[in-house]
């Protein structure tokens, strides 16, 4: 590989000099032409990488524009979707908390009332009976 190496070394020297004493050769009107031309073809490729550069970052920029857009999007519809799901949550524990609270103050002014009508019967406990309570929640 080391030889290989050299070989070609040594093949691109003695191109370049065979170049630079064929250029040396030339009258100066041919060899005006060909600085002419190589700097002609050596402005049309930085304009064509210039170009592409451009064509790159434009790229670069709608590939960025179409992501925010849609995780925008994407954040959006996950924000719709909790707000909902935590009103739906809210609504549903304060309907059970209504109707828990409705339901004890109403067995508690049962309890009343029936303490009032039997205040003349001192002597008798007040009982609870489970199946009183859910006969009041049906009426």
């Amino acid at each position: 590989m080391k030889k290989t190496g050299l070989f070609f070394m040594g093949l691109t020297a003695g191109a370049a000099a065979a170049a630079y004493f064929g250029y040396r050769k030339l009258d100066d009107e041919k060899a005006k032409k060909i600085v002419d031309n190589t700097k002609q073809t050596a402005n049309s490729l930085k304009d064509r990488a210039l170009d592409y550069a451009f064509y790159a970052m434009d790229s670069m920029d709608n590939a960025k524009e179409s992501l925010q857009s849609k995780t925008s999007d994407a954040t959006s519809k996950i924000k719709d979707v909790a707000s909902k799901t935590n009103d739906n949550v809210v609504n549903k524990a304060q309907y059970y908390y209504d109707e828990g609270s409705t339901q004890f103050h109403k067995s508690a002014n049962n309890l009343r009332s029936k303490a009032k009508n039997n205040e003349d019967n001192d002597n008798e406990d007040v009982v609870v009976d489970p199946d009183f309570l859910s006969k009041e929640n049906e009426k």
